[in-house]
């Protein structure tokens, strides 16, 4: 086969490997518009777990007690993680029904505090440089976000970055802070 021929080939391949891995990719990659496309509030999926929070997360949640409350795994150096940040202390300045705890996962308090100057940000913050509230709530990847109900119960997780300004996210949220908690 001539060199011509063989770089062909290698073209048409290449192109029908695009077009099965177009075919098959989630809808998160698909194209805006299209008819694969999902509402961001479609990627809450529930989220049970039964151990109680760590000492330190406890401690920041306490004064929300009623509160349905936003609890996002975050760190500095995790560059999904800086670009929702400013969206999620929005949303937690806009909506009075839900609260932001932020977790600096295995994160140094300077990096942090330099953060949140840079970006003229206060969010309440726990720091898990050892990773032990990640653990314990079974965080794997970064950013991820729970919600919490009323009685600080998790409910929902995101994991990945989400548009937090999103119309649908935030009346997601909203009608979850409506709802009342429920008992176990």
């Amino acid at each position: 086969m001539s060199h011509q021929r063989r770089a062909m080939r290698r073209r048409v391949l290449a192109s029908m490997g695009g077009l099965v891995a177009a075919a098959f990719a989630p809808p998160a990659l698909s194209v805006p518009g299209s008819t694969r496309t999902t509402s961001p509030s479609a990627r809450f999926e529930p989220f049970k777990l039964a151990a109680l929070p760590p000492a330190a997360l406890r401690r920041a949640l306490e004064p929300l007690r009623g509160r349905a409350v936003l609890v996002n795994f975050w760190a500095s150096w995790c560059e999904p993680c800086r670009i929702e940040m400013p969206a999620l202390v929005s949303l937690d300045e806009a909506e009075p029904g839900i609260a932001l705890v932020t977790v600096a996962v295995a994160d140094r308090a300077d990096d942090v505090r330099r953060f949140f100057d840079e970006h003229l940000l206060e969010p309440t913050v726990v720091a898990d440089p050892e990773q032990v509230i990640a653990r314990a709530w079974d965080v794997s990847y970064l950013p991820t976000t729970l919600l919490l109900d009323a009685a600080h119960q998790p409910q929902l997780r995101v994991r990945g970055e989400l548009d937090w300004h999103h119309d649908s996210v935030r009346a997601h949220l909203r009608a979850f802070a409506a709802k009342r908690p429920t008992q176990a």
